[in-house]
């Protein structure tokens, strides 16, 4: 009984660490950024790339469209959001920002995007998600439809370099760096 437990057992691991190496394989983990024509590819062999970080990262100005095997964001705009009531008021010394986003799913099954799918660092400290406005980013997006929404966080006022990530694979870790100007 216990050989075919040991046999058993080791069969399992063997599936789960097939499992994930077929998985991290994907050929999918190309990311494209496009602005008037002109296209930037990161992939996680690419390193030649100005908008391209050592990790794969990609960098995302306003006006540019992020692609990834199924979706297209387009950055539509950033700013400062100050249409909040004073029961919503940022803590003293800070501000709230936002990054405006148009997402298309050019896959072939519906996919949910969120604001939560978002993280914001100013100056390379972890900031807060604000939650206080109307029109967040959060929709399940049928097959070539598309979604409009906004993103919120909290930022000091005297922030220097505010990114807001997106991860745009999970096995390879890789994420576009939305640069909030």
């Amino acid at each position: 009984m216990k050989k075919i437990l040991s046999i058993l057992m080791a069969i399992c691991v063997l599936a789960t660490f097939t499992f994930f190496a077929v998985g991290s394989s994907d050929d999918d983990s190309t990311t494209v950024v496009e602005q008037g024509g002109n296209s930037v590819v990161s992939d996680s062999d690419s390193d030649s790339d100005s908008s391209a970080s050592s990790s794969g990262n990609v960098t995302v100005k306003v006006g540019e469209v992020l692609k990834t095997s199924s979706l297209e964001v387009t950055y539509n705009s950033c700013g400062e959001y100050t249409s909040y009531s004073k029961y919503y008021a940022p803590e003293s010394g800070n501000k709230y920002i936002y990054i405006d986003l148009t997402v298309k799913n050019v896959g072939d099954t519906d996919e949910y995007v969120s604001y939560y799918d978002f993280n914001c660092y100013a100056d390379d400290v972890a900031v807060d998600m604000f939650y206080g406005a109307d029109d967040d980013l959060s929709a399940t997006i049928s097959s070539g439809r598309s979604t409009t929404g906004r993103v919120y966080f909290e930022v000091p006022e005297n922030a220097e370099v505010i990114e807001i990530e997106f991860e745009t694979d999970y096995w390879s870790n890789e994420k576009a760096i939305f640069v909030v100007e």
